[in-house]
Order: C-alpha cells, then sequence, then structure tokens
C-alpha cells in the first residue's frame, strides 16, 4: 500500500469511527423513553455497522503500520506508539460493548444495563477518536 493510500484510508478509518459515535448517540438518547421503536432498532443496527466498519479497517491497516509507520513513530514519540497500542485495545472494547449494547437493546433487555453498555461503548469511542487525532498529528506516513 502506497503511503498516499495509507494515508486516504487511515482517515476514512477515523472519519467513520466518528460518525459511528455520532449514530450511537441515538439509540442512547432514545432509550430514556423506553424501548426502542422500529426505527430506533434500524437506528442501532446502523451505529453497531458504523462502529464495526471502522475497526475492520484498522484491522487491514495495521499490517502497514506495523512495517511501515510504527518504526518511525517508536523513534518519533514512543509516547503516541504506546497510545496507538492502547487506541486498539479500546476499539475492541467499544466494538463489543456497542454490539452487547444493540443486542440488549433489540432483545429487550433491562434499560438501564442497556443504557449503560452503549453509554460505556460511547465513552471508550470518544477517547479512541481522541487518541486517534493525538496518533495523527504525529504519525506521518512518508516511507
Amino acid at each position: 500500500m502506497s503511503p498516499e493510500q495509507y494515508a486516504l484510508l487511515a482517515r476514512l478509518h477515523g472519519h467513520l469511527g466518528w460518525l459511528g459515535l455520532a449514530v450511537l448517540l441515538h439509540p442512547i438518547l432514545l432509550l430514556r423513553r423506553g424501548p426502542l421503536s422500529r426505527l430506533g432498532r434500524l437506528t442501532a443496527w446502523t451505529a453497531l455497522a458504523l462502529i464495526t466498519a471502522p475497526y475492520t479497517a484498522g484491522l487491514w491497516l495495521y499490517p502497514t503500520y506495523r512495517a511501515a509507520v510504527k518504526p518511525d513513530l517508536l523513534a518519533a514519540s514512543p509516547t503516541a506508539a504506546r497510545a496507538f497500542e492502547t487506541k486498539e485495545h479500546l476499539a475492541f472494547f467499544v466494538v463489543v460493548l456497542t454490539a452487547s449494547g444493540i443486542a440488549s437493546a433489540l432483545l429487550r433487555g433491562p434499560i438501564p444495563l442497556t443504557r449503560a453498555l452503549l453509554i460505556s461503548a460511547w465513552l471508550c469511542g470518544v477517547l479512541v477518536g481522541g487518541l486517534g487525532i493525538l496518533i495523527a498529528s504525529t504519525a506521518h506516513p512518508a516511507w
């Protein structure tokens, strides 16, 4: 993958993640009023897809990151390199918490538990996005 392709896909990866977090707010807010309506369930599925897509894209980008970006990032900023690894682990939790919360909502599980799972996913996602911005400002794929 060329540096230009990597940069484009990495930015798309980040933008999709933020979009997924924005859409995830809708079912969180709807759950304040009770179980999700049909439209609420559609939004929940959309949020899950938009949260899972950037995670999958990140898995696809990771081999290039590891081979071409990480060595320079470690040399330039070990803190940013560690932040990247933290970001990847937290991103996994975002996917798991989102999937669990959406499953609970669709199966009409306890609303407080469902909201707690989705809010936790959203908060972790915001942290992931913040770390992503920090890393993107430090890591420039110029191999």
